[in-house]
């Protein structure tokens, strides 16, 4: 007998119809769940129903036990009320708080109590994003400095445009939320921007936004400042020269 999750697709159906957007990945042979607080999930484990002999029963960690269905669904402690199993394994669960993440495991064991099959399950708490903000600074033509940031929620993907920003092109902060282009080259031609972000559980992006920095009122205060400046260098050394001379033939 073999386990695995999220299976038919009639159950992914029926998932997407009760908490929105799902999605699982596998990593090292655990099922990766993310929702979060306030949602109800379903998570279906196999691809076969099971017969009344055995015994399907849910764990948190290794020794507590969430649920059971054997003749009928039986839920303990904390579970009650908001925690149900139905006869091919299925488990639907009412989560309340962050304390209900962590690790779980699905198990069937036959009449005489010998565990036939387990599955593993890792469920994630999420927070939905907020929406990002796009920040460019546009120093001269070839000069931009440009960040998306969230506030709420940590992205598991920032774009550029359609661009996946990675560690190639972008720096990352140190919680997750903010990433920089390195490299602004790659952007000349470009007239419009828009930043969107990503986790298991939603997605939103800026509105696009029109930028060029040909003629800009960045760039035409940079070419002031070194005008300035260099009109300034130029009087000190032409004052110095005259004092110099003046020196000379007094």
């Amino acid at each position: 007998m073999t386990c695995y999750s999220i299976s038919s697709q009639y159950s992914l159906i029926l998932l997407i119809a009760v908490t929105g957007w799902f999605l699982t990945e596998t990593s090292e042979n655990v099922e990766n769940v993310y929702s979060e607080a306030g949602r109800t999930v379903l998570i279906n484990v196999c691809n076969q129903s099971f017969n009344m002999e055995n015994d399907l029963r849910w764990l948190k960690g290794k020794l507590q036990i969430v649920a059971r269905y054997r003749n009928g669904s039986k839920v303990y402690g904390k579970f009650k009320h908001r925690v149900e199993v139905f006869s091919n394994g299925t488990l639907k669960f009412n989560i309340i708080t962050k304390d209900d993440e962590g690790d779980y495991k699905f198990e069937v064991h036959n009449k005489e109590g010998k565990l036939q099959c387990s599955q593993d399950f890792k469920l994630h708490l999420l927070e939905k994003l907020s929406t990002p903000v796009l920040n460019i600074s546009c120093i001269s033509e070839r000069d931009i400095f440009m960040s998306c940031e969230v506030r709420g929620g940590i992205p598991f993907n920032f774009y550029l445009n359609n661009l996946k920003l990675t560690e190639d092109n972008a720096a990352f902060s140190s919680d997750g939320k903010k990433a920089t282009l390195k490299n602004s080259t790659s952007l000349l031609g470009n007239k419009t921007f828009f930043c969107k972000v990503e986790n298991p559980i939603s997605k939103t992006q800026t509105a696009p936004r029109e930028l060029t920095c040909t003629g800009s009122e960045e760039g035409h205060h940079y070419v002031q400042v070194i005008i300035v400046l260099m009109v300034v260098l130029f009087m000190i050394i032409l004052v110095g020269v005259a004092y110099f001379f003046l020196r000379r033939y007094l």
